[in-house]
């Protein structure tokens, strides 16, 4: 019996890194100009059918105290391109990447032996364009990552007033 195959540290897991250091660098010059101290790390991943690799990490403090962390969760996440949680002593919110309009869905009937394909439509109507966003889960709504977001999140997480 032939084994699974394994992705090297190859073309998702490399797009996945890079994501998330673009994303951890904008939060810390976000979290810099709120007094807030950052610090860099990493942690090593392991998903299904590709080598371990590591991802960077986010630790936020102030005054000392440790705030939240933002840890990768991986690259392979249905419906996403990458997922990364920001975690508090309070609370969890994952972010997800989703690429040029997000998740979509389309149908297919067969009537009478004739097979109709509907046009896709987006999962997700406030995904506009590649990057990180939240999902509101009372009503199911995207939201693009930026920095008030992210200090409300933060917040949440936290129990700490920015």
């Amino acid at each position: 019996m032939a084994e699974p195959k394994t992705e090297d540290a190859g073309s998702s897991s490399v797009e996945y890194v890079q994501r998330v250091t673009t994303f951890l660098g904008e939060v810390s010059a976000w979290c810099r100009e709120h007094g807030l101290t950052v610090e860099h790390d990493a942690v090593t991943l392991s998903e299904q059918l590709m080598a371990q690799y590591d991802a960077p990490s986010l630790y936020i403090a102030k005054d000392g105290v440790s705030v939240a962390k933002i840890l990768p969760v991986g690259s392979k996440i249905i419906g996403a391109h990458g997922r990364v949680d920001l975690i508090g002593r309070v609370a969890r919110h994952a972010f997800l990447f989703y690429v040029g309009k997000g998740p979509a869905f389309s149908t297919q009937t067969i009537v009478g032996g004739k097979t109709t394909i509907s046009p896709s439509r987006p999962m997700l109507s406030d995904v506009d364009a590649d990057g990180w966003y939240w999902i509101e889960a009372t009503v199911r709504r995207a939201k693009r990552v930026d920095e008030s977001l992210f200090l409300d999140l933060l917040t949440d997480v936290s129990d700490y007033e920015f």
